[in-house]
C-alpha cells in the first residue's frame, strides 16, 4: 500500500493531492492560493537594452578576434572562420530582434 504525493506548483498557488497506489483513489488534495503572486523586479526595459547591447558589443569583439585567428592560423582557417561567422550571425540576430 502506497500513497503519492503529487504537487503544483505555481506563481501564486500551490496545489497539491495524495494519491492511494493500490485503488488510484484521491484520499485528500487542496489549494493554497497568494494573492500577493510574483513580482519580478530584477530587470527593467532600460537595463535589459544595456544588457543586450552589451551582449551584442562582446559577441562582435569576440568574433572579429576569431576572424583574425582564422587568418592567422593556415591549418585550421576553415574552423576558425565557420565560428567568426557563426558568431557575426548571433550579433545580427540579437540586433534584428532589439528592433522588434
Amino acid at each position: 500500500m502506497g500513497k503519492y504525493l503529487g504537487l503544483d506548483l505555481g506563481t501564486n498557488s500551490i496545489g497539491w493531492a495524495i494519491i492511494d497506489n493500490d485503488t488510484n483513489h484521491v484520499i485528500n488534495s487542496g489549494v493554497n492560493i497568494y494573492n500577493t503572486g510574483f513580482k519580478n523586479k530584477q530587470f527593467t526595459p532600460v537595463k535589459k537594452t544595456k544588457k543586450r547591447q552589451k551582449s551584442g558589443m562582446v559577441l562582435c569583439v569576440i568574433a572579429t578576434i576569431l576572424l583574425i585567428v582564422s587568418i592567422i592560423d593556415i591549418v585550421n582557417w576553415q574552423f576558425w572562420l565557420n565560428i567568426s561567422l557563426t558568431t557575426y550571425i548571433a550579433v545580427l540576430t540579437l540586433y534584428l530582434q532589439r528592433k522588434k
